[in-house]
């Protein structure tokens, strides 16, 4: 109602603007149209009058037109999650060669195996679904990994001087979603959990239907270094003399209130 009222009063000086040259011809002060953000409130109640009262936009509009709607907690969680990968594997694998697949899981990588090399495990899905197989290898880049004897496909290899060429076959990695810890008690595929002991061991041991619950060691296998630790002492390494040196000054004693 109030701004229909204030369009009528502006419409009224519009139609009195008219006769400013007979008012200035007789000494008066020529109207002057509203101007600033009062003339831009007219002019919308202006427009929301002559389209049949549906303004174009309110006046008191704080929301941009070109805002872009508010994402939801999925997805808002789900873009923080992304956003959080892409750092982690940047911060990881940024200084070595990636290979095609390591790049397109870069963003999607596991943090924590519970799948070792030396584990036995059973493939759930593929053309080898529910063969049993030791895993040989894993690529912790691609999250996949090479089980013994499953997963065959045939390559063909150029001859060279000390190879003759030919067609042969090998194993192909597996992705880590499709393979499942074998329970040594049932046999079963089982789901993996983690638990500590008393004095503080933390074990594995097998969740799931058919799970025993049997607790499953690391293989010794996975234990072994593949690339022996350097044990040499460099330039920015701290001598053994210098860790037995007592560098200890103990300050002054406390006087006064503290």
């Amino acid at each position: 109602a109030l701004r229909t009222a204030l369009c009528r009063v502006a419409a009224a000086f519009s139609g009195a603007s008219s006769s400013s040259r007979w008012s200035s011809a007789q000494g008066a002060a020529p109207f002057k149209a509203p101007q600033g953000a009062f003339a831009g409130f007219l002019s919308s109640g202006l427009a929301g009058v002559t389209n049949g009262g549906a303004a174009v936009r309110s006046f008191h509009t704080t929301q941009p037109l070109n805002a872009k709607p508010a994402l939801s907690g999925w997805a808002q969680w789900r873009r923080a999650a992304n956003k959080r990968n892409r750092l982690l594997g940047a911060k990881r694998w940024n200084a070595r060669v990636l290979t095609k697949q390591a790049r397109k899981v870069q963003s999607d990588l596991i943090e924590r195996w519970k799948i070792y090399r030396g584990d036995q495990v059973m493939v759930n899905a593929g053309k080898d679904r529910g063969q049993v197989g030791v895993v040989t290898k894993v690529f912790r880049k691609e999250n996949r990994m090479i089980v013994e004897g499953l997963n065959l496909v045939k390559k063909h290899v150029k001859r060279t001087e000390g190879n003759n060429g030919g067609v042969i076959t090998m194993e192909s990695p597996v992705h880590y979603s499709n393979i499942s810890l074998v329970d040594p008690v049932t046999g079963s595929p089982v789901r993996v959990g983690m638990r500590f002991l008393d004095d503080g061991t933390k074990v594995r041991v097998t969740r799931g239907r058919l799970a025993s619950g049997a607790i499953v060691p690391k293989p010794d296998i996975a234990m072994q270094r593949r690339r022996p630790r350097n044990t040499k002492v460099g330039s920015r390494d701290t001598s053994w003399q210098d860790t037995l040196q007592n560098t200890y000054a103990p300050g002054p004693a406390a006087v006064g209130f503290f």
